[in-house]
Order: C-alpha cells, then structure tokens, then sequence
C-alpha cells in the first residue's frame, strides 16, 4: 500500500524522522536501555526475572494523523517532515507517561524527604548506598518530577547546590518529567542503579542485560501508511510496541515527601 501513496525513499525519510525525533523527546529512551526483540508482532517477552521467571505482555501507542497528497508528495518532503515529527514528539509522551510511573512504583526501596537542602542530600547518600549494596555501582540516573527539580535547585546563601547534590549520590544523568507519580503535587524522585557508566541521554547504546530495568522493543517508533480518508487526505499510524522489565527492582530508590 505504501507505494500507492509516497515513494519507498520518501517513507525511509519520514520513519528516520520518527525514530530520531522519538528518541530526542522521550525520557524513557534516553534513560533506560533498550533490546530489540526481532519480532515485530511479538505480544509477549521474558520479564528477566530468575525467581520465578514469567512474563509481561508488550504494551502499544500509536498516534493517528493525516497529510494531503501535497504534503506527502511536495517537491521536497520539509511539509511531510515537519508533520511526522511533531506526531513523534506526542509519541514520545505517550511512551514516558507509561513507562516513568512504573519506575516509580517498581522502586524496591522507598526514602522519605522533607524538602531541605542537607535532607535531600542525606536520601541521596542513603539512595546511593542502596543501589551500590545491590551491585551497581556506577554512576545512577536520577529522574524528577518538577516540584522535585525545584527542590533539588534550591540556593545555600547565594550558591546552588544542584551539583553537589548529584555528586554526592554519584549521580551523572538529571532528566525531569511532568508526570512520575500521579499526584506530582509533592517531590517524587526516582534513582536507577547502574552497572555500567552510561553518560546523559546514550542509554540506546548501553547494554541492557546488565542494568536493573531495560525495555524490550519489538516494533521500533515507526510508520504505518493506513491509506486514503473519505476527505481526500492520506491516514498515517505512528506506532510502537514495548515492555518495561524491572529486573532488579533493588537496583532502583525512590524518594518522596509524604
């Protein structure tokens, strides 16, 4: 069917713009590692759990829009472009606001805050120490809510501290969500353990097999071409098809103000 409407090229173009466009915007991709499953209608994967191994059923989002043939088929694909990634961006979200609070609520270890400077600090230490007691000892990531962020750059006199905190619960990757816990009235935090260094936002080329949560992918953030709309336009499918696996939830602490 895609040949019916857009050109093999042009459809190549349009998913490279969908898949870098997503892995720009999504937090989840950024942060945690990711596996292809060589199955592209695969439903079901291994949790990667050893006491006692099961399974988890792959979850979908999709994000349906329309061009005009104009758009499609322009003496350059900029029109076509410039509509695929903004799908992709509300791909992304789709996929974050899923897979963030999972991480949240998978955390084995649970640490209260009071919002203060040297408290925070103190839960990140504590936090520290439990994902290297659990064997991940590289630097962790650490993903916040908003309210969080606020808290976390808070001043001491006239000097921030948002560094010193990081470096004191040995964290190298920052990221910040608008949706980590559905209350998000208060700080949520989230630390993930690593065993391996992997720098801010390069978790697509860390290895996932070792790492406390990776997320397993049989259909990759792509295009479908459903066809033509009664108006005339041409109907587009964004889609991916995914699971989270917390493997070691020990690998992974969340902070919170009650």
């Amino acid at each position: 069917m895609a040949g019916m409407y857009l050109s093999a090229e042009r459809l190549a173009l349009a998913n490279q713009a969908v898949l870098e466009t997503f892995e720009q915007c999504s937090i989840a991709w950024q942060a945690i590692p990711q596996w292809d499953t060589g199955d592209p209608g695969q439903i079901r994967v291994a949790d990667g759990k050893f006491a006692p191994p099961g399974f988890i059923l792959m979850a979908s989002q999709e994000e349906m829009f329309d061009v005009s043939l104009a758009q499609a088929n322009g003496p350059t694909p900029d029109a076509l472009l410039t509509e695929v990634m903004a799908i992709a961006r509300k791909l992304a979200k789709k996929v974050d606001d899923d897979i963030l609070p999972d991480l949240y609520t998978g955390a084995a270890t649970s640490l209260a805050t009071d919002d203060t400077l040297q408290n925070l600090q103190d839960q990140l230490v504590l936090a520290r120490a439990t994902v290297e007691d659990a064997g991940y000892r590289a630097p962790s990531c650490l993903i916040t809510n908003t309210v969080g962020l606020t808290k976390l750059t808070q001043f001491s006199g006239t000097t921030p501290i948002l560094k010193e905190l990081l470096q004191a619960g040995n964290i190298n990757a920052l990221h910040r969500t608008s949706v980590l816990d559905p209350a998000d009235a208060d700080t949520r935090l989230v630390v993930i353990g690593r065993r391996r260094r992997i720098a801010q936002g390069a978790a697509p080329e860390a290895s996932p097999g070792e790492e406390p949560v990776d997320v397993a992918v049989s259909l990759p953030p792509s295009l479908e071409i459903d066809g033509e709309t009664a108006g005339g336009n041409i109907q587009f499918t964004a889609r991916i098809r995914y699971a989270l696996r917390v493997t070691d939830a020990n690998g992974l602490v969340k902070i919170n103000k009650p």
